[in-house]
């Protein structure tokens, strides 16, 4: 059996486990363990140092675990000295350095080892930690009995400790140090197993040793008289605090050792060393909080009181502040821990309602909301808010460091005094660092803090707040050039931008930087990033309102918007500027900027010009200037500016554009669409409340608004559709004042819960209003393009409801919509968009299921030029079959065979016998050279009975 189990301890799948398991029963039993036991030993050694395969190294370390967990300890004894600990100082460890596996049974059986060295006992100098009752510490009474026994040891305690523990003491605290945690946790399991067993002094030795891991590589940065952890190791850290934890929960820590070990756990918690362009350090904080809770289980409360506010405060900083949401978890369950066993927590039930392991799992939860509750505790306050301004607002992660920002205007009600005496001189220095992340974050922050000191309404807090003016006025002009232009400067920006738009809010002076700060929000705006250019916008309006605006500066952003300039960044940027203005002061200027940015809004012919982002920004900018004049639009513009801005919406709503990204044309329809919605119904009510003669909305342009609207309620894009189909509605059902064509019909046939992303639901409802004549021609153009789509249901719904609405109608009909007046609309977009694939390709896809349907074979009117062969005894006939059998002979042999193909099928369902024609088709080679088959095109003239064209020579 012991023959068979070697073979397959080097097995790769589980019969390794099972042998391995195998050789443990066998040898761990008394008759057997005298002859086999050390023999295996000697063989196992033996087999290592051979370099065997990596699998019987794993089964043969394995097989001893399990051996050394289930033997009796006198079997062991005799094997520990002389043979097994030779084992784990092989120098064929080294081989295995980076095989996790073999690491982390090396150091399970090393503690296996350790264990037999020493008695099975517990410890009787351990803490004991007395009765805890967890309703005591919830009523309050905390005065539980913590007793430490004091029992004189048994004369076998002092039995001589072997001097080969020291050895297996030092593999399991270099196993601490290890880069996986499995290894790390078996050492930590290992040490705590160990010490439990060991007399007092050796164990204090041991807790020394492993304390000593959390000072390596430290040194004291005397600048700011702080241990600086840059240097230090996260995975000693980490094993480290493991081991402590293990320790406090098996009472091996004592508590007069709590006072140097808890400075450590606390730095622990807050474990963030930045590596590159990211931090490393959650496994250690989510260790330390493993401690506290640990510690709380542990010690009572008088042993733990003169550290609780300490601990409770960095466990509520964690909770609410990391970045992981396993620490932030972690942390509250250890806090929980220590309210419910130690029960002396300040405001810990009330803190536990709020930030429980739900809650905590939203990250901006935990900063806006739950933050902002504990803080009304004073005890957490001014922790929460330190550890965000020394820590929160300089990490390395941006989003943290904008979450630090809103959450401090959040905390600067509950002490506005405290944020401007010592908040805001820490924070302001730190604005012109050449560390981005830093200034950075010290930006965002100075800027929430000011605006939420403002918006207190305390004429003191202002007052005192309107001091500080001389430090913040030069941050902006202060900031390193390098900041604003280097990789990463974008952040600095948005930063700059933000400060500068909450300090126009507080209405500080300025002055002399004033030109300083222009200059940013201006160069800003040309930026190519989006988000930059967003918050550049909103400070140039900040800016406006504030100090106001000169028309020079006006001249020249007009020239920036011009369509003509080649900077399109600068074109977008100064689009959306325009609309911040408030043009009720500036009605002079309205006519240039209405016209300027209409024109910047349209579709261009050269395509460097045709930006996309520009026309979308120039529309939305014409939204912004529009929803601020609101009642007074018409006091501000014209009817010859206001007939010329319907105008330019009009053909915004016929921007098709295309590039590399797909229809960004549909970008200017939504935001046109968007502007509708508020304007249509704004112009109405301002012409219903006037009696003047000069209305600025007539019916007509409304129904050209409504017919493209519908048009692009039937479009491809869901989120076009969606967007139409929302304006629609507004305008159908919630305005009064709108006069619009067959309004009755569309309310009948639209109703306001439809779901217009999907097909399904969209096009059967909107082919029915193909019936209202004034709305026909564009709603069948969207119908159509949509029935030559990519996206498979798209194109089934919106053909299939397209061809049974047609069946549906006879083929002449002079009083209600017929088969004939609706095709005559086919022929009318034919010619509108003769020259647009995006049309034409669509129509042609449509027109074809229709005649394949037999839909358009009972109209016959030969003006109809666009049908197919499929008329009977019809002129159209001959000149379609003419056609298709020109191209038979067309350059192209991928258009050759697909003509084949396609007149193949035409004769087969014909009544007639076109057999021959038929065999000629299927018989010749359409890929051949065009003398080949223009013979065989020939042949077929005669056989179909159609004359050959005869070229006609044009006149000299």
């Amino acid at each position: 059996m012991l023959n068979l189990c070697k073979r397959y301890i080097r097995s790769t799948g589980k019969e390794r486990d099972g042998a391995s398991l195998l050789v443990a029963r066998l040898l761990s039993r008394q008759d057997l363990s005298d002859d086999y036991l050390i023999p295996f030993i000697e063989w196992s050694k033996e087999r290592l140092m051979d370099g065997t395969d990596v699998f019987e190294v794993a089964g043969i370390l394995q097989s001893f675990c399990f051996i050394y967990q289930l033997s009796p300890r006198l079997v062991l004894l005799p094997t520990l000295d002389e043979h097994i600990l030779p084992l784990l100082t092989m120098p064929f460890f080294d081989e295995y350095a980076n095989n996790s596996l073999i690491r982390k049974l090396r150091t399970k059986l090393t503690q296996r080892v350790g264990l037999a060295y020493l008695k099975p006992k517990v410890a009787k100098w351990r803490y004991q930690r007395g009765s805890r009752s967890l309703r005591n510490n919830l009523e309050g009474n905390t005065n539980t009995s913590s007793t430490r026994k004091e029992e004189e040891e048994d004369d076998e305690d002092e039995d001589d400790i072997s001097e080969s523990l020291e050895i297996i003491i030092e593999i399991l605290l270099n196993g601490l140090r290890d880069k996986d945690t499995i290894v790390r946790w078996s050492a930590a399991k290992g040490i705590g197993r160990i010490t439990q067993r060991l007399p007092q002094e050796l164990a204090e030795d041991v807790v020394s040793s492993l304390l000593e891991l959390f000072e390596e590589n430290t040194f004291l940065n005397k600048s700011v008289n702080m241990l600086d952890l840059s240097a230090v190791s996260d995975s000693t850290w980490h094993g480290a605090s493991l081991a402590v934890a293990e320790l406090a929960r098996r009472g091996l820590l004592l508590p007069e050792r709590l006072k140097e070990t808890i400075p450590w756990i606390i730095k622990g918690l807050k474990f963030d060393i930045k590596r590159g362009s990211h931090s490393i350090g959650a496994h250690v904080r989510d260790a330390c909080c493993y401690v506290c809770w640990a510690f709380a289980r542990a010690y009572a409360p008088e042993i733990i009181k003169p550290f609780v506010k300490e601990i409770a405060q960095n466990l509520v900083v964690v909770s609410v502040f990391d970045r992981e949401i396993n620490v932030r978890r972690a942390s509250s369950a250890a806090f929980q821990e220590n309210v419910g066993r130690q029960g002396i927590f300040p405001h810990g039930i009330e803190i536990i309602q709020v930030a429980d392991y739900f809650s905590l799992g939203n990250r901006n939860n935990s900063f806006l909301s739950i933050a902002a509750e504990i803080a009304k505790f004073e005890e957490y306050r001014y922790h929460l808010i330190h550890h965000l301004i020394t820590v929160t607002a300089r990490h390395w992660d941006k989003a943290m460091r904008v979450l630090a920002s809103k959450a401090l205007y959040n905390l600067v009600p509950l002490d506005p005094s405290y944020f401007i005496s010592t908040c805001l001189p820490m924070l302001i220095p730190s604005t012109t660092s050449s560390d981005m992340q830093l200034s950075h974050g010290a930006l965002l922050a100075t800027a929430e803090i000011s605006l939420s000191l403002w918006e207190t309404n305390n004429q003191d807090v202002r007052a005192s707040y309107l001091q500080q003016s001389t430090s913040l006025v030069p941050v902006i002009s202060n900031l390193p050039t390098r900041s604003l232009t280097t990789f990463g400067s974008e952040h600095i920006r948005e930063a700059a931008c933000h400060l500068i738009t909450c300090l126009c809010t507080t209405k500080l002076a300025f002055d002399k930087h004033i030109s300083c700060i222009k200059k940013v929000v201006w160069t800003s705006l040309e930026r190519k990033e989006e988000n930059v250019q967003e918050f550049a916008v909103t400070a140039f309006g900040a800016i406006a309102k504030a100090y106001g605006v000169e028309k020079q500066e006006i001249d020249e952003i007009l020239c920036k918007v011009e369509i003509s300039n080649p900077m399109f960044y600068g074109r977008r940027g100064f689009a959306l500027a325009l609309g911040t203005l408030d043009y009720r002061q500036y009605k002079d200027w309205m006519h240039d900027v209405l016209i300027q940015l209409c024109n910047a809004s349209q579709v261009q012919q050269d395509h460097q010009a045709n930006d996309a982002e520009a026309k979308r920004n120039s529309v939305l900018g014409l939204s912004q200037i529009l929803l601020g004049l609101d009642e007074d639009l018409k006091k501000v513009i014209s009817y010859d500016d206001f007939q010329y801005l319907m105008t330019s919406l009009t053909q915004c709503l016929n921007d098709y554009s295309v590039d590399q990204r797909g229809d960004v044309g549909s970008w200017v329809r939504i935001a046109t669409m968007k502007l509708l919605d508020f304007l249509l119904p704004c112009v109405s009510r301002l012409d219903s409340l006037e009696d003047s003669s000069t209305k600025y909305l007539s019916e007509k342009t409304t129904a050209v608004f409504i017919s493209a609207l519908l048009k692009q309620s039937v479009e491809r894009i869901d989120k076009v559709r969606a967007c139409a189909g929302k304006v629609l509605c507004n305008l159908i059902f919630g305005n009064v004042d709108i006069s619009m064509p067959a309004k009755e019909d569309l309310a009948n046939s639209i109703h306001r819960d439809l779901n217009w992303s999907a097909p399904s639901d969209v096009y059967p409802v909107m082919v029915s209003l193909l019936k209202t004549p004034e709305y026909r021609l564009e709603l069948l153009t969207g119908l159509i393009t949509s029935a030559g789509g990519l996206t498979e249901s798209l194109v089934r719904h919106s053909s299939t409801c397209l061809i049974d609405y047609m069946d549906s109608l006879s083929a002449e009909d002079a009083t209600n919509t017929s088969l004939e007046s609706l095709f005559k609309v086919f022929i009318d977009i034919f010619v509108k968009y003769e020259k647009q694939d995006r049309v034409t390709i669509p129509l042609l896809d449509v027109t074809g299921l229709l005649y394949e349907s037999g839909t358009l074979l009972n109209i016959t009117d030969e003006k109809l030029y666009i049908g197919l062969a499929s008329i009977d005894e019809s002129q159209v006939k001959v000149k379609a079959m003419q056609q298709l059998l020109s191209f038979l002979v067309h350059s192209f042999p991928r258009i050759r065979i697909e003509v084949s193909d396609q007149l193949f099928t035409q004769l087969s369902v014909s009544e007639e016998d076109y057999s021959e024609a038929m065999d000629i088709i299927t018989g010749t080679d359409w890929t051949q050279s065009l003398e080949n088959v223009k013979a065989k095109r020939d042949q077929l003239y005669p056989l179909l009975n159609i004359p050959k064209p005869v070229l006609m020579k044009k006149p000299a």
